[in-house]
């Protein structure tokens, strides 16, 4: 009972802190000295915050996209996916998520940002893999075998792609053209080849994303 009552606390001490990054981060973006300025601005311990992200941004980070990912569980609860096709049920759940990111969306753009820079414990690859993943749950794939890899390979390059359109762009209209064209290659289930091509094709701007970017 008291390690619950603890844990409890602990997630509503890093709630706290999270709530007050979206704004700050926001303004000025993610460094090394965030979340020492966040302490000071909003009259936070800085001692506290240090042990709740011991890591420092890289545990933000994880506290971020774990909290996202909540989210967008509990939103997609709320939505009806079962009688819909499969690249349907995709395409509603990652619009969600673009959604609940919209909401903050100058912070989570931070947040990718900061994910390009190679870190010794998380990546964007890691991060990558747990959003298809996690879309793939949440749209009900039960495959066991090879197809749960490559489903998550073809989602990884649209989900790039997506991603890399909506930090860039307001144009929720293209955006949904986007997502709907590749998509069809998901409905048809393209060979490993053309999903490849899906996630090849998009390195190039990745690079050139960080290149202009830092």
């Amino acid at each position: 009972m008291m390690k619950k009552s603890h844990n409890n606390y602990l997630l509503k001490k890093r709630l706290e802190v999270l709530k007050y990054a979206k704004i700050f981060i926001s303004e000025k973006g993610l460094n090394k000295n965030s979340l020492e300025n966040i302490s000071k601005r909003y009259g936070l311990n800085i001692n506290e915050i240090e042990l709740l992200f011991p890591e420092g941004n890289i545990d933000l980070i994880k506290f971020t996209f774990e909290q996202l990912n909540k989210e967008l569980e509990e939103y997609c609860k709320k939505i009806d996916l079962i009688r819909l096709p499969v690249h349907k049920r995709i395409k509603k759940v990652l619009l969600s998520k673009i959604s609940l990111m919209n909401k903050n969306k100058l912070f989570y753009r931070s947040i990718f940002l900061n994910l390009l820079i190679p870190k010794k414990n998380f990546s964007l690859s890691n991060q990558l893999y747990n959003s298809v993943d996690q879309i793939w749950f949440i749209a009900g794939d039960s495959s066991t075998d090879f197809n749960f890899y490559t489903k998550r390979l073809i989602l990884s390059g649209i989900y790039s792609r997506v991603i890399l359109f909506f930090f860039n762009n307001n144009n929720q209209e293209e955006l949904e053209n986007i997502l709907d064209e590749s998509l069809k290659r998901v409905s048809k289930i393209p060979e490993i080849k053309s999903k490849l091509k899906i996630f090849k094709d998009y390195l190039p701007k990745i690079a050139n994303f960080v290149k202009n970017t830092y």
